[in-house]
């Protein structure tokens, strides 16, 4: 009895503990949920409508390429892409339908939109993606060049001033009926632009997008979209102009719509988004008027290329090459485009531009420099105490050396002839005879390692070092040597190659007082978030110790082969202001696979040189002028580097007005 008495007491002790238990239970799970609906209510309501974190790379605007004073060479503009997220998408057929009867899309686009949607919703990563379905809506700019349009309020379309053609704002109308479109958005993103077009193409040069493999090489620096330079001072200053991306960082709500982390509880609130830093602006040493008078002298031809550099400093004011290309031409107009047609032009296979390598820069190309190379023989001759101003040779049209006849091109000769008048009627014997006492190693010492030719020349972009041949290199090469190449080499033939940069990188040698400078196009390049400005100073690469009097001959060779008579190139004088210089012309017969007649024939002719300075009395421009299969080089290139001296006269008249002879207002007027 008094057993079971204990059992009851400690059966109503254990049941107070369990009620206690339960009680306290609840209360917690009450207290639990009054905080979690009353006190928190409104957070986790929030949450409850957060469906992801999006994370958008930011593209930073790409620096803007510059002329010297200031004209814009290339930019970023922005336009826009017609995007959508499948799964936001609630209504496809609808919604594309709407798109295609609002002018924004074809009947063939909205076809491929709606397959491409309805494949993505059955895929469970896709669904929700943002998926670019259409690029390059029409904007404010035209579609075909990039211009600046002007909206028409008669006809409510927007017209090019530059091609005449009126296109619909697709940009606008989609904007304006986002309301009816859930799941589709618009996505701008910046595109290159250049408008010069083709004129500056191989100096300022292109982009483009990256490819899979350089995205993984990058380790995660690069990502799929981005563009990087390809060639000219976009690919040699990518770095600089690319800038750094952001990245926009935000919450998909499950309904699809953008919820922004500040709006949101503590973890988002962490989440912030960071700006691009855009890149850097480069000033280029380039004058587009000296650039478009070169472009315009050589248009007549196949194929050329024209150097002009600053004498003094080594800047390049001009760098054409001919035939060329024209990057980020075009994006791909949209629907509701009327702009004029454009007549198809059939080109003779002969003279399409693609037949002549409209990408390769042949001013920064090597080639055999002819006679212009003769100018460095004279120099070697003179400082090895070979050469002097009254040393005659006798010129029959041709040299024996060896059993070999070496032919001049005068081929009846030139009889006696002294130095100077060598170098103005480019006599090929006096130099075949001076080669052949100087040697090929001589010869390659002073044009390579006192001026420059034969090996890089320090340009920010990308160049051919050419070549200038030795002993050793035959050797190597050929495994055999023949006293007969120093006389090729002698008159720029054989294996010499130059570019018509490093030709005028030397000359400039020549007129400046034995300076070699590096040749740059860099001018200055501007932080837009620092505001600071670096300047490029001219650099001396090196000195060239050469005496006065033998350089005063030199010139005065290369003014008598513009300014005499008998000069080579005296058809091309200008008496009101006179420019010097020598004139090349270097056999380089080639033959080409699939080549028809016409382009055969061409391909057999000689290349067209003209190195020189301008004005002859006070040398400050120094252009190197190369006609491809050009022929003679006093008939061809001289005449397209008198354009451009003429060009430079006329936009620094008042600069020389101390050296015009005869000078009239109506020849300013034909030079300009």
């Amino acid at each position: 009895m008094i057993g079971g008495h204990d059992g009851f007491i400690e059966y109503r002790t254990h049941f107070r503990w369990a009620v206690l238990l339960v009680l306290l239970a609840f209360s917690v799970l009450a207290l639990r949920l009054f905080q979690v609906q009353i006190v928190d209510g409104k957070k986790y309501e929030t949450l409850a409508m957060v469906s992801h974190v999006v994370r958008n790379r930011i593209q930073p605007a790409r620096g803007s390429i510059l002329d010297r004073e200031g004209s814009v060479l290339a930019t970023d503009v922005e336009v826009s892409d017609l995007a959508l997220v499948p799964h936001y998408v609630r209504e496809p057929a609808v919604e594309i339908a709407r798109l295609k009867d609002l002018g924004v899309l074809t009947g063939d686009e909205a076809a491929k939109v709606l397959e491409t949607i309805t494949q993505a919703k059955t895929d469970k990563k896709k669904r929700f993606h943002r998926l670019t379905v259409k690029k390059n809506l029409v904007g404010s700019r035209c579609p075909d060049d990039l211009t600046a349009m002007n909206f028409d309020p008669a006809t409510s379309r927007l017209v090019c001033p530059k091609c005449g053609g009126t296109q619909l704002d697709q940009r606008a109308v989609v904007q304006s009926h986002l309301h009816e479109l859930p799941g589709i958005s618009l996505q701008s993103r910046m595109v290159r632009w250049y408008p010069a077009r083709g004129l500056t193409s191989h100096a300022v040069g292109f982009v483009n997008e990256v490819s899979a493999s350089e995205v993984e090489r990058s380790e995660r620096r690069l990502r799929a979209g981005d563009v990087v330079g390809r060639s000219g001072i976009e690919r040699a200053l990518d770095d600089s102009l690319r800038g750094v991306p952001g990245e926009d960082v935000f919450v998909r709500s499950a309904g699809g719509r953008r919820v922004e982390t500040h709006d949101l509880p503590d973890p988002f609130r962490d989440l912030v988004s960071t700006p691009p830093i855009a890149g850097k602006d480069v000033t280029l040493t380039i004058d587009v008027n000296l650039q478009q008078a070169a472009a315009t002298a050589l248009a007549r031809y196949r194929s050329g290329a024209v150097v002009a550099l600053d004498a003094d400093t080594g800047e390049v004011l001009a760098m054409v090459s001919h035939p060329t290309f024209e990057a980020g031409r075009r994006i791909v107009p949209g629907a509701g485009a009327n702009a004029k047609p454009v007549p198809p032009v059939t080109t003779p296979p002969s003279l399409d531009p693609k037949n002549y390598a409209p990408m390769m820069n042949k001013a920064v190309e090597a080639y055999p420099p002819g006679s212009t190379f003769k100018i460095l023989t004279t120099i070697a001759a003179l400082m090895e105490g070979l050469a002097a101003e009254d040393l005659e040779m006798n010129c029959p049209g041709f040299y024996m050396f060896r059993g070999h006849k070496f032919r001049c091109f005068k081929h009846y000769g030139h009889g006696d002839i002294a130095l100077v008048d060598a170098i103005s009627k480019s006599c090929d014997v006096y130099f075949y005879i001076l080669g052949e006492q100087l040697g090929i190693d001589t010869l390659a010492h002073w044009a390579r390692d006192v001026f420059g030719v034969g090996e890089p020349t320090g340009i920010e972009i990308s160049e051919r070092a050419g070549l200038i041949p030795t002993e050793r290199w035959y050797l190597r090469r050929r495994h055999q040597y023949q006293p007969g190449f120093a006389l090729n080499t002698s008159v720029g033939q054989g294996d010499v190659r130059a570019t018509p940069l490093a030709m005028a990188r030397a000359y400039a040698a020549v007129v400046n007082g034995g300076r070699l400078m590096r040749p740059h196009l860099v001018r200055n390049i501007h932080d837009p978030v620092t505001g600071a400005d670096t300047s490029v100073a001219p650099e001396v690469q090196r000195q060239i110790e050469v005496p006065e009097e033998f350089l005063d001959l030199v010139k005065r060779g290369m003014f008598g082969a513009v300014n005499t008579e008998d000069g080579t190139a005296s058809s091309t004088a200008l008496p009101e202001l006179p420019f010097a210089g020598k004139t090349g012309t270097a056999q380089a017969r080639e033959r080409r696979p699939g080549a028809g007649p016409e382009m055969s024939a061409w391909l057999q002719q000689d290349h067209a040189w003209f190195v020189g300075y301008g004005p002859a009395k006070r040398p400050r421009l120094v252009v190197a002028a190369f006609v491809e299969h050009g022929g003679f080089g006093g008939a061809e290139a001289a005449p397209v580097a008198r354009k451009v001296f003429e060009a430079y006269y006329a936009a620094h008249a008042d600069e020389f007005s101390d050296l015009w002879q005869g000078f009239e207002e109506d020849v300013l007027e034909v030079v300009r």
